[in-house]
């Protein structure tokens, strides 16, 4: 894992986490701006995710995972969640929100404590509280 804010990011690297999925150069701009969580296997990016915050809200609104990573992509996954939290944690929140693109595999986010929620036309996240 790498910490936070970390910037070894290629253009490959970026291709290979998003593959199939459109990253434009508002995106771009957005993930190179923004905090984020790196996963490396060995010397391989496996894993990214990039967040805001906003109040005592940690929001997640990229989730990138290498698919032909060494690496299983659940394991990925869970360490980008570890180290969500404890992002979140360190930096006084107490509410972690992935949004609807970076929502991974709902099955592995409701093991954890996160939630979804709708709410109609602004569609669906996944939150997780962490009282105080």
């Amino acid at each position: 894992m790498l910490g936070p804010d970390a910037t070894c990011l290629t253009a490959g690297d970026l291709r290979r986490l998003f593959h199939g999925r459109h990253l434009t150069p508002a995106r771009r701009e957005r993930l190179r701006n923004s905090g984020r969580v790196v996963a490396a296997c060995g010397k391989r990016v496996v894993g990214l995710a990039a967040y805001e915050r906003a109040d005592t809200d940690l929001r997640v609104h990229e989730f990138g995972v290498d698919d032909g990573a060494p690496c299983r992509m659940d394991e990925i996954a869970t360490v980008l969640l570890d180290a969500l939290e404890v992002t979140c944690l360190a930096g006084g929140g107490r509410r972690l929100v992935l949004l609807p693109r970076a929502a991974i595999a709902g099955h592995l986010l409701r093991v954890r404590g996160f939630v979804q929620v709708a709410e109609g036309c602004a569609g669906s996240w996944f939150e997780k509280l962490f009282p105080s």
